[in-house]
């Protein structure tokens, strides 16, 4: 069964941030306001799901650049928890190309940061926030 690619495009807001269920692999549950993180047709082909797996991560790294606060919902964390890691057919692929492509791109992205200067800033951060909240009035 020959696998088809997602049209590939961008995720731009307009004016708001696009919805997760404009990716390719995410499936709004009918009736529910949650969906389905990570749904992928069957394959046969274990080549062709790497291959598809690796696109539909470009897609969510085309989404994250075109909607960076989203960063801050857990989106990969979602599309984990909806993986069937232990799935024994050739669909497992699909998932082994979407992880590979996004460590791959976070490993040429980190290479000019200092990891945990980047931690304590954040730490720092957070901590200011928490401080502000709590001292403005209700």
């Amino acid at each position: 069964m020959k696998c088809h690619l997602p049209l590939r495009r961008r995720y731009h807001p307009d004016p708001q941030p696009q919805p997760y269920h404009a990716l390719p692999f995410v499936a709004p549950l009918p009736g529910q306001a949650s969906a389905r993180y990570w749904q992928v047709p069957p394959l046969a082909d274990r080549r062709q799901a790497y291959l598809l797996g690796r696109e539909y991560a470009g897609h969510y790294l085309a989404f994250l650049q075109d909607n960076p606060g989203c960063a801050d919902r857990f989106l990969l964390a979602r599309i984990a928890q909806d993986v069937n890691f232990s799935d024994p057919s050739a669909a497992s692929a699909c998932w082994a190309g979407f992880f590979h492509l996004v460590e791959q791109v976070l490993t040429q992205s980190i290479a000019p940061l200092d990891v945990f200067d980047y931690i304590d800033r954040l730490n720092t951060y957070e901590l200011s926030l928490q401080q502000i909240l709590r001292q403005t009035p209700s």
